[in-house]
């Protein structure tokens, strides 16, 4: 994750104000530009966190992590169809030809564009330090950075995955 990117510095302040909240600022090939504590906490450890697409096809730790794989990857790809259809982004030929070179599984669900489920919306994760994880993903756009979303992951108040999240934050604050 490139740490200095947003250059903006409000909207810096805004991601690294919602504390209980992972926060991401992914650019339009989900390149993951900058994230708040809990957010770069969140994706800790995986092998590529720098990308939400090569997390889900080419990090092995994937299908651990993304306890409902099959519909994350869909969604995923669901994503790679519409960016395609909306026309050239820099680098996506790049990226489509890694992902397909290094995964049979995108391979398979690109060539069968298989529907997604709520994926894009409830995220279910198993991370290796707290465990279980039910969050909500609300992707925002940023006018001032066309193209680039702010991906705010939340758990239901008062839930085991609020209490989770809560404690990866206070880890990540102590391992500062």
């Amino acid at each position: 994750m490139n740490s200095s990117f947003p250059s903006d510095p409000c909207l810096r302040r805004l991601m690294d104000d919602w504390q209980d909240v992972a926060v991401l600022l992914c650019d339009p090939l989900m390149n993951v530009r900058a994230a708040n504590d809990l957010g770069a906490a969140l994706l800790g450890g995986l092998r590529y966190a720098d990308n939400l697409f090569r997390l889900v096809f080419l990090d092995p730790a994937a299908t651990d992590f993304f306890t409902e794989w099959t519909h994350i990857a869909a969604a995923a790809t669901d994503v790679l169809h519409t960016i395609v259809a909306e026309g050239q982004a820099p680098g996506l030929d790049d990226l489509l030809g890694e992902l397909t070179e290094g995964s049979g599984d995108f391979r398979r669900i690109w060539a069968g564009h298989d529907l997604s489920s709520d994926a894009r919306r409830v995220k279910r994760l198993r991370h290796p330090v707290v465990g279980e994880l039910t969050l909500f993903c609300d992707v925002l756009d940023v006018v001032r950075l066309p193209g680039h979303h702010v991906l705010a992951l939340q758990a239901e108040p008062g839930s085991p995955s609020e209490h989770a999240l809560s404690l990866l934050g206070a880890l990540a604050a102590t391992a500062r």
